[in-house]
């Protein structure tokens, strides 16, 4: 009897942690919008598909911090990177580069190309966290610590609850 209600009492506590969590992140996103997006780069007429090629170059590299090298690279080296190949300046780090173009609030509305920003538990001190490129078909490219450059399911339960938003900055 006293498992079941300890028990209880943990399912009660977690739920209120994840609850609680949640309506940060919210406050913090405000908070983040509030301060300014929707930053107009000029894209030059790239299409997608270059990007996407550009950064699918880097697959397999390891991830190293502050990296935009074949050497290593970070998650916003990559994107940095991928557009800078096409003369495409983004600011270098996933907060700023989450402020460049129109915001995409669905994962259903996210097309090839698009940007699309975590906030992933290992870091709870920056809201944008975490930046991938968007391949379609619920695939994206990005760098993990542990696994370098890789393709993930954005479907998946870990990448879907750390979702906030995608950008578009390019045109298809």
């Amino acid at each position: 009897m006293l498992y079941k209600y300890l028990l209880l009492i943990g399912a009660l506590l977690v739920s209120f942690l994840v609850s609680a969590q949640k309506s940060d992140v919210t406050r913090q996103l405000k908070a983040y919008q509030k301060e300014g997006v929707g930053k107009v780069i000029e894209t030059k007429g790239v299409k997608p598909d270059a990007i996407i090629t550009t950064a699918k170059k880097f697959l397999g590299t390891k991830h190293r911090m502050g990296g935009t090298s074949h050497k290593g690279l970070d998650c916003s080296g990559l994107v940095y990177v991928s557009f800078s190949e096409h003369n495409i300046q983004l600011p270098r780090s996933s907060s700023e580069q989450g402020r460049c173009g129109r915001q995409i609030t669905s994962v259903k509305s996210l097309r090839k190309g698009d940007l699309v920003f975590f906030h992933m538990d290992w870091n709870r001190k920056r809201l944008v966290n975490h930046v991938g490129i968007y391949l379609g078909d619920g695939q994206f490219i990005h760098v993990s610590t542990s696994k370098g450059c890789i393709v993930s399911d954005l479907n998946s339960d870990v990448w879907q609850a750390g979702f906030l938003f995608g950008t578009r900055l390019l045109k298809e």
